[in-house]
């Protein structure tokens, strides 16, 4: 599992948001299509893929016309979350990863806290540069 595996462009949007959070994520490809795997630290992982219309995503990105996410609990339970695919109830989202990334930022761990911004130590550089 690693950041740097080479990846589509159709799931960038998807990668960038889990390297953001820090979640680690592998890419699988299967003739039926593309899948980002996200592995969650807290047991469940969300698959995220495409129907592979017109070949796998990976090899044909234009042939994709939606998307799915599910969530595969620990237990082996998989809850359908999204699915714009031409027989999906989001069928209309098509491509657009803007409704899935607001889907998959409910089941993302929030974003890591910004570092502090350093003090300046100028009055204890002058205190030291000060002659008697």
């Amino acid at each position: 599992m690693t950041y740097d595996t080479p990846l589509n462009p159709l799931y960038a949007p998807f990668a960038e948001a889990a390297r953001a959070r820090r979640v680690p994520f592998h890419v699988s490809t299967t003739r039926r299509g593309c899948f980002l795997h996200l592995h969650l630290t807290d047991g469940p992982t969300l698959e995220l893929g495409d129907d592979g219309v017109g070949g796998a995503a990976a090899t044909k990105p234009g042939g994709t016309t939606g998307f799915t996410l599910q969530r595969t609990l620990p237990g082996g339970h998989v809850n359908r979350i999204y699915d714009s695919t031409l027989t999906g109830p989001h069928h209309a989202n098509g491509t657009n990863p803007a409704p899935l990334l607001a889907v998959l930022d409910r089941f993302l761990p929030p974003p890591p806290a910004p570092k502090a911004p350093r003090k300046a130590r100028h009055s204890l550089l002058r205190s030291l540069l000060r002659f008697p």
